[in-house]
């Protein structure tokens, strides 16, 4: 298959290599931000999926994840032991929990965002403020499509 067509004058790649390209990338930088924090990849999306302050379900936690309960459950096991959330079970029905970051927990979120801060940062700088925009509109409208 060939990587490139012709429309006019400007000769594109073909869309969804791109895309390949840059999901490649996006996970790579993950894997270096994982790496540098020392947190399994399954304790990154974990501590993602909930905010400073937030109660959540541990069925909440499992869609953000896109877990099953039963593995997200496993998850949460492993991140309350390793002082990450705080798990407060319901009264009513034990089999119901909600958690929430622990201190621990919330320093980790704010090293992650502050090194995916200067991922986005090292973006932007590499595009003008129009071309920004355009991007982000482009990646806004293909979201849509998929």
């Amino acid at each position: 298959m060939q990587n490139t067509k012709c429309r006019g004058n400007v000769e594109q790649e073909n869309v969804l290599d791109l895309i390949y390209r840059l999901k490649a990338g996006c996970i790579a930088s993950e894997m270096r931000i994982m790496e540098e924090i020392g947190l399994s990849p399954a304790e990154y999306n974990g501590i993602a999926a909930i905010n400073p302050g937030e109660h959540i379900s541990g069925s909440a936690v499992s869609r953000k994840m896109q877990l099953s309960p039963s593995r997200a459950s496993r998850v949460i096991e492993k991140m309350v032991k390793n002082g990450y959330l705080v798990r407060k079970n319901d009264e009513a029905d034990r089999r119901k929990c909600t958690v929430t970051l622990a201190p621990k927990g919330i320093d980790i979120k704010e090293k992650i965002d502050t090194l995916k801060l200067h991922c986005d940062t090292r973006i932007r700088e590499r595009l003008s403020e129009r071309e920004m925009e355009a991007f982000i509109h482009s990646l806004k409208k293909i979201m849509d499509v998929i």
